[in-house]
This record gives structure tokens, C-alpha cells and sequence, in this order.
């Protein structure tokens, strides 16, 4: 793979207030009252003892969670100058995307405008669900008018990019709920941004015990299928158009930083469980999954070089789960090889089941492709 000169970064800020119902991530309320501070100070050392990436171009910075708008604001301050000092890039520098995610009912005014001129230009808020039903369901700590209220707040503290994080799939929802908060949310001022993903029922979680003892009722499996052809629909109607399996956008407005990892670019990541991709190296390593474990300086949970033929491999399926696909000729600059060569019983076999479509540049998921990806990706895993 050819050197890559661009580089994302990734803070993860594990806190919350409490842990959803469905979610397996790691985060969760902190330990004792000097976490915080310990887990930043432990952020800060990571990044000052980062020697990897030097003269790198940094397209994008993403704070993510958890819910990084719990953290104290001079914290969230503390963490980025480490960041600017280290890669050397400018906080006014527009043409970096920098992201972070707040969840309604957890950021104040002041600190909406405290990001906006810390340098975040980009808002990515948790909604999940415009029903306050759903919501209690889900075990979220914030109703629709906290949502609300924190869009317009963003919006007045001069974010003019948000994103907005829905899911479908969920137990006693509808078609109905799912079209109704897809016109609500994209309707808002400032709303450029729209990622739906589907509950998945994860080992370990509350929901899992539940849907074990029969007590948690999902919709179907063609039922899913109809709510995320409904978000498509009610999103396209709504001037946002569908880019990736999961998100949408207002031309202009797609996510650089998703964008990144579905294009193979190299990232570090910086915090507990976070994980990094030097594309140069082809090394994939991740930090410790433990809170405290990362405090104390705990040694990476992953640290391996891949393969040429499975940096190749994740080249394919992260690409396909975009709508532009992948590009021959990208494919050919990264790799010095031809796609149609390497994977040509593949791509045979997917074109005859009718999951993917060949086009002048390359290939792409068909419409019935979007449906069954999962099909699609394993060919290439």
C-alpha cells in the first residue's frame, strides 16, 4: 500500500450518565469524582508520547463517546490543545472537520459555544428516537424537547453543521415513528447530517437478558427492511441523499471522518479501547478496553501488522458500504494491482446474485445489495 499523507484523529471520552439499555460500548457513569480528571490526564500523556505520523495532514478530529459533553469543559479544552500542539494544526482551519458528540439534556449554551470556539465546527447529537415512549424504552436519559432544545442551542451557538444519530429496529416501534422523526430531525435548522442504524442486540446488555426471557418483542426482519427503505425515501424527500448503508447528507455535508475509515486512511485513536490504522505500516493496534486499566497506563490489547491480502480485503468491504463504491483506479493507486484480477470469481459471482452493479469506474452495492450486504462483505473478509 502507498504512503498515505492524511490522518484522523480520535478522542474517546468513555462517560456517561447511564448506560442505555442496548448499548455494549465501553463507557458508563464514572468511577469516583477524580476519573474524569485522571482519564484526561491520561489523554494528554498518550498524545505527548505519540512519535508515529510526523508531517501528516490532519483532515479530521472526532470526539466520541460515551458522551463527551459530560466531560468538564477545560478538560475537553486540555485534551484538544495536547492534539493541536502535538500534530501542529490551527483550531480556526475550517477545512478540518472537527466533531463532537453531545447527547440532549447533557450540554449546556455555554458549552456549545465553549466547542464552537475551542474549533469543533461539526455537532453529532444522540437522538436515537423522537418518542418519548421509545426513548424510556432505550433507557435514555433525555425526552424530545431536551433534543429540541439542544439543536437550537447548537444552532445558536453557531453550529451550521449537525448530525443526527437515529435508530429503527426498535421494540414497539413503527413505520410511522420511524418516517415521522426522519421529517422531524431533518427539518431543523443547521440538521446536515442524518446516520440511522438498526438495534442490534448485544451479548451482555439488559436488552439481551430481555429478549433471552421472550420479554423484548422486535419488529421482523422484512418489517426492519421496509423502516430503513422508509428512511431512504423520507431522507431523499427531505434533500438529504443516502451515501454510505447508514447515513445521509445534504450535498456537501457527508461525514469526512466516516468517509476516512471507509477509504482505508490512517487514524489514531487516543483513549480507553480506542483503536488505531497506520496505513503506511499496515499496523492495527487498540488500546486496553478498561477505564481504569488505561489510567494505569495498561499495555495495548491489539498490536499486529496485516497482511497485504487483508488490507486489501477491508479496502473492499469498507468501501462497498458506500454508494460510490470502489474505485478501480483508487484501488490500483493504493495497491499496484487490479481489482478485476484479484477478485474476479468474487465479483463474478456477486454480479449473477444480482448484489452488486459494475460500473464505468468500478463496482458498487446494487439496490438489492443494500438489502443483504452483509452477503456482499463476506466475500471479501
Amino acid at each position: 500500500m502507498k504512503n498515505q499523507n492524511e490522518l484522523m484523529l480520535y478522542v474517546h471520552w468513555p462517560f456517561c450518565a447511564r448506560k442505555c439499555r442496548y448499548c455494549d460500548f465501553l463507557s458508563g457513569p464514572p468511577d469516583s469524582p477524580g476519573q474524569i480528571s485522571a482519564y484526561r490526564d491520561a489523554l494528554i500523556a498518550e498524545i505527548k508520547k505519540e512519535d508515529n505520523h510526523a508531517g501528516a495532514g490532519i483532515t479530521s478530529v472526532y470526539f466520541g463517546g460515551g458522551t463527551p459533553s459530560l466531560v468538564p469543559v477545560e478538560d475537553t479544552e486540555a485534551v484538544m490543545d495536547a492534539l493541536r500542539r502535538r500534530y501542529d494544526f490551527d483550531a480556526a482551519d475550517e477545512t478540518i472537520e472537527c466533531t463532537i458528540e453531545v447527547n440532549p439534556g447533557a450540554v449546556t449554551k455555554e458549552k456549545l459555544k465553549a466547542y464552537r470556539q475551542m474549533g469543533f465546527n461539526r455537532l453529532s447529537i444522540g437522538c436515537q428516537s423522537t418518542d418519548d415512549g421509545l426513548l424510556k424504552t432505550l433507557g435514555r436519559v433525555h425526552t424530545h424537547r431536551d433534543f429540541l432544545d439542544t439543536a437550537a442551542d447548537a444552532q445558536a451557538a453557531g453550529f451550521s453543521n449537525i448530525s443526527v444519530d437515529l435508530m429503527i429496529g426498535l421494540p414497539g416501534q413503527t413505520q410511522w415513528d420511524v418516517t415521522t422523526a426522519v421529517r422531524e430531525v431533518t427539518a431543523l435548522p443547521g440538521v446536515r447530517h442524518l446516520s440511522c442504524y438498526s438495534l442490534i442486540i448485544e451479548e451482555g446488555t439488559p436488552f439481551a437478558e430481555q429478549f433471552a426471557r421472550g420479554e423484548l418483542i422486535l419488529p421482523d426482519e422484512d418489517t426492519e427492511r421496509d423502516m430503513a427503505h422508509g428512511v431512504t425515501e423520507e431522507a431523499q424527500r427531505q434533500g438529504f441523499a443516502q451515501y454510505e448503508i447508514s447515513n445521509y447528507a445534504r450535498a456537501g455535508f457527508e461525514s469526512r471522518h466516516n468517509n476516512g475509515y471507509w477509504r482505508l486512511v490512517s487514524y489514531r485513536g487516543f483513549g480507553a479501547g480506542a483503536a488505531s490504522f497506520d496505513g503506511a505500516r499496515l499496523r492495527r493496534f487498540a488500546n486496553a478496553a478498561s477505564i481504569s486499566g488505561y489510567i494505569r497506563g495498561a499495555a495495548l490489547s491489539e498490536d499486529r501488522l496485516l497482511s497485504e491480502d487483508e488490507a486489501r480485503g477491508d479496502f473492499m468491504f469498507l468501501g462497498l458500504r458506500r454508494l460510490a463504491g470502489v474505485d478501480e483506479g483508487e484501488y490500483r493507486a493504493r495497491f499496484g494491482r487490479d481489482l478485476f484480477d484479484d477478485y474476479a470469481g468474487e465479483i463474478d459471482e456477486l454480479l449473477k446474485a444480482g448484489l452488486i452493479v459494475r460500473g464505468a469506474k468500478g463496482i458498487r452495492l446494487s439496490q438489492k445489495g443494500l438489502d443483504f450486504a452483509n452477503r456482499v462483505f463476506m466475500a471479501f473478509v
